[in-house]
């Protein structure tokens, strides 16, 4: 066992580089290879079918291969594929693909097709593929012209739609009906407040109202004034008979003539003008004597109270 040591020492080393050496070779080829096959981008386009007919749905599917390091850009568009109606879309390491319609009676083609990608330094590329085309086939067979139409489903009888309308056009006539009806209340009601309150009576609650507003004693004199003036020229109107609201003080001295009934009112309706329109500023104690002078009109000229029981009226003339 000891004879030939320094023999089966060179023995051993040899067998051992040997052995290095073959596994070196075998793994270069493979190792050159690779590097090859990623050095280049490429790109395939297929389809489960080159024909297909209007409705039918198919699958593009393309094939990529990248160098080490690159990458798809993101959300890239897809080139080739404008004016398809897309489904959907799957994006796959190495894959993309896409179902669409088919929704032309004539063949078309797809493609040529692109796609952007960014290498190691974020430079963008593009790769290539070569387009496809589709057959369309007709729905009708191979001669559609002779082709004998037919109804997907049995005529169906349609059902008469009267009693619809019938309802419809007995709710619209209760709505007008209701309409009219609460029209008429109301004109009746308007009547009756009419004819509650007269126009010397309606004179009298505008004064107390215009009172009660304090304007005078708040400074707004003109207010004051411009509001009792249209009180006692739309009293006048309502027993007179024409339009005195719209008038001068003139011509309702020329309307009225020379009664000497009205020339109380005339000449406060004169005495109004000055405050309304030549700034005139009136003491309260002219103020109270206007009111005083409209009241006394109103009264003298109000109609006569019923016989019986006073009334408002004659509550009101009597006052």
């Amino acid at each position: 066992m000891t004879i030939f040591p320094a023999r089966n020492i060179r023995l051993r080393m040899r067998l051992f580089l040997g052995v290095l050496i073959c596994v070196s070779l075998a793994a270069l080829p493979a190792r050159s290879g690779t590097g090859k096959a990623v050095s280049i981008p490429k790109l395939t386009a297929s389809m489960e079918t080159t024909g297909a007919r209007v409705g039918d749905q198919l699958w593009l599917e393309l094939r990529y291969a990248l160098p080490e390091g690159a990458r798809l850009s993101k959300d890239a568009p897809i080139e080739g594929i404008e004016g398809v109606t897309v489904i959907e879309q799957e994006r796959r390491p190495g894959t993309v693909r896409i179902r669409f319609l088919v929704d032309r009676l004539e063949s078309f083609d797809l493609g040529p097709f692109a796609l952007k990608w960014l290498d190691g330094d974020g430079k963008e590329e593009t790769i290539q593929a070569d387009p496809i085309a589709v057959e369309v086939a007709s729905n009708l067979g191979k001669k559609p012209e002779e082709a004998t139409l037919r109804p997907i489903r049995d005529i169906m009888p349609v059902e008469p739609r009267w009693p619809l309308y019938l309802m419809a056009a007995l709710a619209l006539i209760g709505i007008v009906a209701a309409l009219a009806w609460w029209s008429r209340k109301r004109r009746v009601r308007d009547s009756r407040t009419v004819m509650e309150d007269p126009p010397h009576v309606r004179a009298e609650k505008e004064i107390d109202r215009l009172l009660a507003a304090g304007l005078f004693e708040k400074g707004e004199t003109k207010a004051f004034y411009f509001s009792f003036s249209e009180t006692v020229r739309r009293y006048i109107e309502a027993i007179q008979h024409f339009p005195a609201a719209e008038m001068t003080t003139e011509e309702i001295r020329r309307h009225m003539g020379p009664n000497g009934d009205d020339q109380e009112v005339l000449q406060l309706l004169g005495q109004v003008d000055l405050v309304k329109f030549a700034d005139a500023v009136p003491t309260p104690d002219r103020k109270e004597r206007d009111i005083r002078m409209a009241r006394n009109y109103i009264r003298q000229t109000a109609p006569a109270p019923a016989e019986g029981p006073a009334g408002p009226a004659g509550k009101e003339a009597g006052k």
